[in-house]
């Protein structure tokens, strides 16, 4: 039930992003630099891990909030030609547990955007997310949350089948964040019933 209401609310909510507000989301100037020193998401226990510690819940707005740097080297695949892409993507906090990621980036056809509506059930361990992609491409994930007590996370995002160019695709994004001004993204495409492809990782450092 949780589930169903957290989708319905992540697919009822805005998706248009102008322009100039999607620029600006991603604009990396007048960020402001960080005070403090980067930290993990595990708290400082003033001693070694155990095995019977307790793994802290992830905390979404201390770790995405923000603007971070992506590249990105693709193989061809059924999405496209491939190539290196990069540029930005700024998260930002829409409500309790909502978030929006704006993306601006260029690859050697041009400039792209994505928009990624997300919702996040910090107790539930679970988010959802609704991508919209102008190369062409719309598609819903659902992700399970887990984490170890080294601090290190992951978000396996699985997608619903989509249609992309009379083909019924599958997406799946498996997150990483195990470093604080790093993450990585590792990305699958599955055509029909096909097994899944493994692509290329987009990579993600934080803007300074």
């Amino acid at each position: 039930m949780l589930r169903s209401v957290l989708l319905a609310a992540l697919l009822l909510a805005p998706q248009a992003v102008s322009p100039a507000e999607a620029l600006a989301m991603s604009g990396v100037e007048g960020q402001v630099p960080l005070k403090e020193p980067p930290k993990g998401l595990m708290p400082n226990l003033g001693r070694p891990t155990q095995s019977d510690d307790v793994v802290p819940l992830l905390d979404f707005d201390r770790y995405f909030l923000g603007t971070w740097r992506f590249t990105a080297d693709a193989p061809d695949s059924v999405l496209g030609p491939g190539g290196e892409s990069a540029g930005t993507v700024t998260y930002r906090k829409t409500g309790d547990g909502f978030y929006l990621a704006a993306y601006q980036g260029k690859n050697e056809r041009g400039a792209f955007t994505i928009t990624e509506t997300i919702a996040y059930h910090q107790e539930q361990r679970v988010a959802f997310r609704h991508v919209v992609d102008s190369r062409g491409y719309t598609y819903t994930q659902m992700a399970e949350v887990g984490g170890n007590i080294g601090g290190d996370y992951r978000l396996f995002f699985k997608s619903a089948p989509f249609t992309y160019q009379g083909k019924s695709l599958r997406l799946n994004h498996t997150v990483y964040l195990a470093a604080p001004l790093t993450f990585r993204v590792d990305l699958e495409v599955s055509e029909g019933d096909k097994p899944f492809t493994h692509l290329s990782p987009w990579r993600y450092r934080r803007a300074q």
